[in-house]
């Protein structure tokens, strides 16, 4: 166990001072006048202190290196030119080196993907039980498949050099059959109306090219899918895998006869909870949507406490009315959020964070982790909507949430008379009721972004209402960036045989 911590520690250490160290090694190299006279001198006190030559020291990272240098002595006190330091007469200690590899590995996958590495490797070598061991050798041999060499693995990973070594001789040697990565290509489509969501996830992939060579990504349109295209039709039958917008998934999932991992680009799926096949895994985008859907929300808020949009108004008619713009203080504004997951968690947070109160509904609070900023969550449907001046909903479509507001459910919200804010599913209320909560001023307005059947038809009541504003379903849009950051985590885990993020239970709905 001390071994783990302090493995642990000199890994985290690494990161935090991979900057420093490498200013170091630049300070270092560069306070010697004569190149060959340091060169001598290093050599020396390499030798003495048994530290590794730059000969062995792969060229990219020495170019690197070289390029900082001279930039470092450009111009020196005398305002003559330095000359660059040759690879040779440059020694650099085992740590600089293990260092320098580690914040190469992090240019690559990001500082929060390389803690993640870290945490997991670590929780599995407190136990290094059998099973651990296994799934520690899995994870060394998808890095390996990912491009990073030893000294990057041992960067992050703060493995001690017997137990990588037989980490690195296991996956020479063993033959693991629950491994994905196989000498086979795998094959995966990409079928979404997101504009260049295939280039974004191929650029990403770029970055390890071993493991590109063993993946291949077919971006389609949803108008070029065509079930009489053969070549389509048995590209979509042998994948394994298919990233792509529900809605166009749906059509094609009958073809899809050996599918076992979908990836939907949205966050919501209850488009493909509507057919019967349950026999492969459904992830979500989520993780993504939050920021998006906390904004929207947010700046709802802010405009009808601040009055904005009757500044317009005033403005047009050259009126200047302080007296009809002014509100209330924001501690006493309570926004009610229906639905307290990760999106709803984040909404909570940003109103939260600009002063307001917050209370949150979730159906299973045994699942609940505590808030520490002081956000309240309730079980009980009606404390929320009586205590709210803002409600809020996040739900899903499922069978417990459709109708969950209509009748006269919302007859609690009269006291406060609140604004209804919909950015989860239009059939949490049927509009009958949505209007007649308006017409007996249960409700003061309502800002719906998403409906019961979408497009709104033209002819819809809810268009020319009075107290009714209107978005086409754009609270939070699924960006290309955004949403191949969440399948490539997601394709890591299943190329490793972990457990997918975001998995879909079909039984609840989301």
């Amino acid at each position: 166990m001390e071994d783990t911590k302090e493995d642990e520690y000199v890994s985290h250490r690494r990161l935090d001072e991979a900057p420093v160290l490498r200013e170091d090694a630049l300070i270092h190299l560069a306070t010697s006048e004569e190149g060959e006279v340091h060169g001598q001198e290093a050599s020396a006190d390499a030798e003495a202190h048994g530290n590794v030559d730059m000969e062995g020291f792969d060229d990219i990272a020495f170019v690197e290196l070289n390029r900082k240098i001279t930039k470092h002595n450009k111009i020196d006190k005398l305002g003559k030119g330095s000359k660059p330091v040759r690879a040779s007469k440059c020694p650099l200690t085992s740590e600089m080196k293990t260092t320098r590899a580690a914040s190469r590995v992090i240019e690559r996958l990001g500082i929060d993907r390389v803690h993640e590495i870290q945490a997991e490797y670590a929780a599995l070598k407190s136990k290094f039980g059998e099973q651990e061991y296994e799934k520690a050798n899995t994870m060394i041999r998808n890095l390996i498949a990912m491009g990073l060499s030893q000294i990057e693995i041992r960067g992050i990973l703060g493995v001690g050099g017997y137990r990588l070594q037989r980490l690195y001789s296991s996956q020479l040697t063993k033959v693991h059959e629950s491994h994905y990565i196989t000498d086979a290509t795998i094959h995966i489509p990409i079928i979404t109306s997101i504009p260049n969501l295939g280039d974004i996830v191929l650029k990403k992939m770029s970055a390890f090219p071993q493991l590109l060579e063993k993946i291949s990504f077919a971006p389609i349109t949803p108008l070029e899918i065509d079930p009489q295209d053969a070549m389509l039709m048995k590209l979509i039958e042998d994948s394994h895998v298919i990233l792509g917008d529900p809605s166009e998934c749906l059509k094609i999932l009958p073809h899809a006869r050996n599918l076992k991992w979908l990836q939907s680009t949205f966050a919501g799926v209850d488009t493909l909870l509507h057919q019967d096949r349950r026999n492969f895994a459904l992830t979500r985008a989520g993780g993504i949507m939050g920021a998006h859907m906390a904004q929207y929300v947010l700046g709802w808020v802010i405009s009808k406490e601040r009055h904005f949009m009757q500044a317009v108004q005033f403005q047009s008619k050259h009126e200047f009315r302080p007296l009809e713009m002014r509100y209330r203080h924001f501690k006493d504004v309570t926004v009610g959020i229906l639905g307290f997951g990760d999106i709803g968690m984040a909404i909570g947070k940003l109103a939260f964070n600009a002063g307001f109160r917050v209370i949150g509904l979730k159906r299973d609070m045994t699942h609940h982790s505590s808030i520490d900023c002081g956000i309240e969550v309730t079980g009980n449907l009606e404390y929320l909507l009586s205590r709210s001046d803002y409600v809020v909903n996040v739900l899903p479509s499922t069978p417990a949430t459709r109708n969950l507001l209509s009748n006269d459910v919302l007859r609690v919200c009269a006291k406060k008379k609140a604004c209804f804010i919909n950015v989860g599913r239009g059939d949490v209320i049927d509009e009958s009721s949505l209007i007649g909560a308006l017409r007996r001023k249960w409700l003061s307005s309502a800002v719906l972004d998403v409906f019961g059947v979408e497009p709104l038809p033209a002819d819809n009541p809810l268009w020319a209402h009075p107290l009714v504003t209107i978005t086409p379903h754009v609270a939070a849009l699924s960006m290309a960036e955004d949403v191949a950051d969440v399948f490539l985590k997601n394709l890591w885990l299943y190329l490793s045989g972990s457990s997918l993020n975001y998995l879909v239970e079909w039984d609840r709905g989301y």
